[in-house]
C-alpha cells in the first residue's frame, strides 16, 4: 500500500468507502470499542467521552456507543437536509459517521495498556486527595503541579485521538452533504453541541447513577 493511500485511509477514508460498507465496518468498530472499554474499565457516556468509571456490562457500553453515533448522525442529518442545496443519501452520512469513530477504539486500546491504566487511575486519585479544601489556599503544591503535568502528558494521546475523531466526523459530514466553508463548520459545531446535550440527558433519564458516578 502506498504512502498516499495510507494517508487517505487515516485522514480522508470516506474518499474510499461510504454507504453500507462504511456502516458495517463502523458499527463493528463501535462494538470493538465497547469490548475494549469493558476490559479497561472505561465509559463512553457521551458523544466525545472516554474516561474511567464503574465497571459496566458490555451491552451497556455497546448501547452507549450506538447511542452516541445515532444521535449525532441524526442531528447532522437534520442540519444537512436543512442547509444542503442538493440531495444526499442518508446511508452515506450514517455510514461515514460510524466509521469516523475509529480513533475512539485506538484511544480505548491505549488506555487499556496496564501501566497507562494504573498510572492514570492512581494519579487521578492522588490529585483529588491533594486538592486544597480551604478556599483561601489558591496555590497548589509543587508535588500537585508535577502530578498534574504528568497526568496531562500521559493523557495527551487520548486527547489527540479525540481531536482526530472530530476532524473525521466533520470531514464525513461535509463530504456527505456537500457543505463547505463556514456553512459546514458552524452547522457541524451546532449539531455536535445539540447531540452532546441530548446524549447526556438521555443517559441521565435512563440511568442517572452513571453520570453521578463518572469522574469530573
Amino acid at each position: 500500500m502506498s504512502r498516499k493511500r495510507i494517508r487517505t485511509w487515516l485522514f480522508r477514508p470516506f474518499d474510499l468507502i461510504a454507504g453500507w460498507h462504511a456502516m458495517v465496518l463502523g458499527v463493528g468498530l463501535i462494538a470493538a470499542t465497547a469490548a475494549v472499554a469493558s476490559y479497561a474499565g472505561l465509559m463512553t457516556d457521551g458523544v466525545l467521552d472516554l474516561h474511567f468509571g464503574p465497571d459496566l456490562p458490555l451491552l451497556t457500553l455497546l448501547a452507549q456507543g450506538l447511542l452516541n453515533w445515532l444521535v449525532l448522525s441524526t442531528c447532522l442529518l437534520i442540519v444537512g437536509l436543512w442547509l444542503s442545496r442538493g440531495s444526499f443519501r442518508w446511508i452515506d452520512l450514517f455510514g461515514t459517521q460510524a466509521l469516523a469513530r475509529w480513533p475512539m477504539l485506538a484511544a480505548a486500546a491505549y488506555l487499556s495498556i496496564p501501566w497507562v491504566n494504573a498510572e492514570i487511575r492512581q494519579l487521578t486519585e492522588d490529585l483529588l486527595s491533594k486538592m486544597p479544601t480551604d478556599p483561601s489556599k489558591v496555590m497548589a503544591s509543587s508535588a500537585y503541579l508535577l502530578d498534574a503535568m504528568w497526568l496531562t502528558l500521559i493523557s495527551l494521546p487520548t486527547l489527540i485521538l479525540v481531536i482526530w475523531m472530530i476532524w473525521l466526523m466533520y470531514h464525513a459530514f461535509a463530504l456527505s452533504t456537500d457543505l463547505k466553508g463556514l456553512r459546514a463548520a458552524f452547522s457541524f459545531a451546532g449539531a455536535l453541541i445539540v447531540a452532546i446535550i441530548i446524549v447526556e440527558a438521555t443517559i441521565f433519564l435512563i440511568s442517572p447513577d452513571l453520570l453521578l458516578a463518572a469522574p469530573a
